[in-house]
């Protein structure tokens, strides 16, 4: 027994599992006590020991004592992965976490501000945030981690990739339906990684799983998604109250013009900017980034393209009869219509006409793509910047369902949660002048994209009617920039015409929707 007790002292640690919280001297005093309601722990503890530890003699060697086996956990790095769209860095804007948060796949880790948009980065493990390693407004590389992801043994097993996963590249292009249905059965994925694909309509007999087993993971669904080239469904419209709009003005609203010096209201970022450095008398060294370092690769591309400007006037008198029916139609579907919700499905159908205006130009002029979609751009002027949205397929839209889309995006561009997939895929672009006071511009290329227009403010000014009576005419101006590579003077011009031609006479676009 006293070899048993020199033994057990050697032992201080074993007292957090077997014994009370008296410590270990008074517990070994209970041996000699056949009344102590601790008289029988001799028993389990020399069986405990000898069965799991071995003898006395052997733990008292040990340099470690456990009374069940240790759970191993490993630290993962969560790094900035390749969000697609040749993006290699982001802002960081808010953190969703903190460190010792205990966290699952798809919880919010952090938002940040892309070339592009803005994008929610969710959690691809289960575990605990053992370090953060940027700071709000810091930039990321992609490949860098963001956080550390302290995470079990189990899960890194989970996480490993399958060897007989398969790469995008090795899926056959062709299968057969009897493969198809096969493959379907055996689809392993998390019931959120299901509804992700679904959101996204994406069928998962085709995302090869890299998970353990096969298992699709969210990873696999966004890399499958960014490295495929979909169709973009027709927008389904969504009436609803949060797009109700006020009544229409004689401006051809929302958007603005693709430079910052046109701003009417310096947007809330540039004017605390410009504040802090009124307050200070000395200069002030402004870091560019986040959507201001966007415009300066978007210009300095587009300013590389030689291009030419054409200038014209379009008489909108009878255009303007149409804002009471306008209105009307509004409040009928909630939305607000404005003009240039009109001259955007205008432009589109003449676009149909001259499918090389709505095309694209590869990185050396050596071939150009005409684009079966009319994803016609917006510029748009934000709180944070210019940004240009696009509205994907309005050569299937109806004039209600543009302007539909017209108030979502400028919802989004306000609050800055436009996607990647709202600023991406464009093939022609309008610009609006008109809505800070403008008149003429020389708009900039969006490249890939070889022509955009910018639309004036209405003036009401005299001109000649057909009886060369002197009247009171509303006038707005227009500008167009073409890439002067693939497009020639002449074929804007006509586009012009065409349009002018339209936005003149509105009924004749009744003959022309299909």
């Amino acid at each position: 027994m006293s070899a048993f007790r020199r033994t057990f002292k050697f032992l201080p640690s074993l007292h957090r599992h077997a014994l009370p919280k008296t410590g270990y001297r008074s517990y070994t005093g209970c041996y000699d006590n056949p009344h102590s309601p601790y008289s029988r722990p001799r028993q389990i503890i020399s069986s405990s020991i000898s069965t799991s530890y071995g003898t006395a003699d052997q733990v008292r060697i040990s340099s470690h004592f456990h009374t069940s086996p240790p759970r191993h956990s490993s630290v993962i790095p969560f790094k900035l992965s390749d969000i697609g769209e040749g993006i290699a860095e982001v802002t960081i804007k808010e953190w969703y976490v903190d460190v010792g948060d205990e966290v699952y796949q798809f919880d919010n880790i952090c938002e940040v501000q892309s070339d592009k948009a803005t994008v929610t980065i969710t959690s691809r493990y289960d575990g605990k945030i053992s370090a953060i390693h940027f700071g709000v407004d810091d930039i990321c590389k992609v490949g860098q981690a963001l956080v550390d992801i302290e995470v079990t043994d189990a899960e890194v097993e989970n996480l490993k990739p399958s060897v007989n996963a398969k790469t995008p590249a090795e899926e056959p292009t062709v299968v057969s339906p009897k493969v198809i249905e096969v493959e379907r059965k055996e689809i392993l994925a998390a019931p959120a990684v299901r509804k992700l694909a679904a959101d996204n309509k994406v069928d998962l007999s085709l995302v090869p799983g890299t998970g353990k087993g096969g298992r699709i993971t969210k990873e696999d669904i966004t890399k499958f998604i960014s490295s495929t080239v979909q169709a973009v469904p027709p927008y389904q419209p969504n009436y609803t109250e949060s797009t109700r709009g006020s009544t229409a003005d004689e401006s051809p609203e929302i958007g603005s013009i693709p430079t910052a010096h046109f701003y009417n209201t310096p947007p809330s970022s540039i004017a605390s900017t410009e504040d802090t450095v009124r307050s200070s008398r000395n200069d002030q060294v402004i870091e560019i980034k986040g959507i201001a370092k966007v415009m300066v690769s978007t210009m300095t591309a587009a300013q590389a393209v030689p291009r030419f400007t054409f200038h014209d006037e379009y008489n909108v008198n009878n255009l303007l009869k149409l804002k009471k029916y306008m209105k009307e139609t509004g409040k009928q579907n909630n939305v607000k219509i404005t003009f240039m919700s009109f001259l955007i499905k205008a432009a589109s159908e003449v676009l149909l006409q001259y499918p090389m205006i709505n095309a694209h130009v590869n990185a050396d002029c050596t071939a150009i793509t005409y684009k079966a979609s009319h994803n016609i751009g917006i510029a748009t002027d934000t709180p944070h910047g210019l940004m240009v949205p696009n509205i994907k397929n309005v050569q299937d839209l109806s004039i209600v369902d543009i302007a539909m889309e017209l108030a979502r995006l400028k919802d989004l561009s306000a609050a800055n949660r436009l996607s990647t997939t709202d600023v991406t895929g464009g093939t022609f672009s309008l610009s609006n002048v008109g809505a800070v006071g403008g008149t003429y511009a020389t708009p900039m290329l969006v490249v890939p994209e070889v022509c955009i227009g910018a639309f004036g403010k209405v003036q009401t000014r005299p001109a000649f009617n057909k009886d060369g009576d002197v009247v009171a005419s509303n006038i707005m101006s227009v500008s167009w920039s073409g890439d002067h590579r693939v497009l020639d003077g002449a074929t804007v011009a006509r586009y012009s015409n065409t349009l002018r031609d339209i936005v003149e006479n509105p009924g004749k676009l009744l003959f022309t929707l299909k």
